[in-house]
């Protein structure tokens, strides 16, 4: 990307040197002066747009510029200044290297000897002015390679996002295909799992039905018998469908069957009231039989219901502890209470757990939410087990 800014300085530079060749006296005037003003603006503009990124043929066109600039003054005369000023810019800008300075430095030299017939106090303003040049340059031209520099990272980085977004589609695109193919490898599990137990077991039972309802005809005490074992078969067919459910259900879900029906609560809750819940368990879990898996969920239901009611509460804080006992502990941030009265929902509460051997405490106060602590004692060796 070209600097605007310099673009405009070339340009009024080389405005000003044609300006000075065509004012000069006609006898100064000739056609060696014409063919090297034109050398020096194509020298010029190549450089900067053709070659600006290759610093070794800017450095040799550089030094042609403060050549082709020392002749054109001498030849010409006109303004001192304008013939090296775009050399030294340009060598500030497009040279990135220490050699930049090592130009620059070549420039103010050449534009001295240039100028060796002025006055000691032209000389010094035009050293003065050129260093003053080098200095402004330097900075903007660093300026600039930074910014430059900072547009390619953002583009690099960018792409990358867009290369980021499109590898994530990709791969949501793959998940999903490895999922929809999960499923049908499931559903033919199933259903051969279906076709081998239950398919079977049908297609006997009417067999022998029909057996019986021609035996039973004539036969009455063997049709009688036939529908016996029928029974008798039925009774293991369906004992071999419900076994088969079993294996369909993963143990995982059994164990954590509990905690997910109180996570749906907590999001439903969530969705209704806008009110922020957290729920966490300890890394030890274990299946929770029914009876305790209801006095959990109507305790945290409860809970939850209170703090959105009567506590006027942004945020919740629920954990459930697994350790030697099962520890429910219950927090909100509402408005709270420094004078707890009992309703039917608390009492409801402490009726349960206590039918449970467990036991409930709280507290709350004023403008700093309410605390409800549940201990439930561990039964079957220190798991809420059901056993089948």
């Amino acid at each position: 990307m070209k600097n605007k800014n310099l673009l405009i300085i070339r340009y009024i530079n080389l405005c000003i040197i044609i300006l000075g060749v065509t004012l000069t006296e006609v006898q100064s005037f000739s056609t060696f002066s014409i063919i090297i003003t034109l050398i020096f603006i194509i020298n010029n503009q190549l450089r900067y747009f053709l070659f600006s990124n290759i610093s070794s043929i800017v450095f040799l066109s550089i030094f042609f510029d403060f050549i082709f600039g020392y002749i054109l003054y001498t030849k010409c005369q006109g303004l001192l200044l304008p013939y090296f000023i775009i050399g030294i810019t340009d060598s500030l800008f497009l040279i990135k290297n220490f050699s930049r300075y090592i130009i620059s430095f070549l420039g103010i030299i050449i534009l001295l000897y240039a100028g060796k017939d002025l006055s000691i106090e032209q000389l010094l303003s035009f050293l003065a002015s050129m260093v003053s040049l080098i200095f402004i340059s330097d900075i903007i031209g660093k300026e600039h390679n930074n910014k430059l520099k900072l547009e390619d990272l953002y583009h690099r980085l960018k792409l990358s996002e867009e290369n980021l977004i499109k590898t994530n589609r990709e791969l949501e695109i793959y998940a999903d295909s490895i999922r929809d193919l999960s499923i049908l490898k499931e559903r033919n599990r199933i259903s051969r799992e279906i076709h081998d137990s239950v398919g079977h077991s049908l297609s006997t039972i009417i067999i022998q039905l029909g057996a019986i309802e021609k035996i039973g005809k004539s036969n009455g005490e063997a049709a009688s018998l036939m529908a016996s074992n029928l029974k008798n078969f039925a009774k293991n067919g369906l004992e071999e469908i419900r076994k088969a459910l079993r294996e369909l259900k993963p143990k995982e879900f059994q164990e954590y069957e509990s905690l997910l029906i109180i996570e749906n609560l907590i999001k439903d809750f969530n969705k209704l009231t806008g009110i922020d819940v957290k729920f966490g368990f300890s890394k030890n879990k274990w299946q929770i039989n029914e009876e305790t898996s209801l006095v959990l969920y109507r305790a945290i239901q409860e809970f939850l219901s209170n703090s959105a009611k009567h506590g006027k509460a942004t945020k919740i804080n629920i954990f459930l502890h697994f350790g030697d006992d099962l520890i429910l502990t219950l927090q909100d941030n509402g408005v709270g209470t420094n004078i707890i009265n009992r309703g039917i929902g608390l009492t409801s509460i402490s009726e349960r757990v206590n039918e449970l051997g467990g036991s409930i405490s709280y507290e709350s106060r004023e403008n700093n939410g309410f605390l409800l602590r549940i201990v439930l004692k561990a039964v079957n060796g220190g798991k809420y087990h059901e056993e089948n």
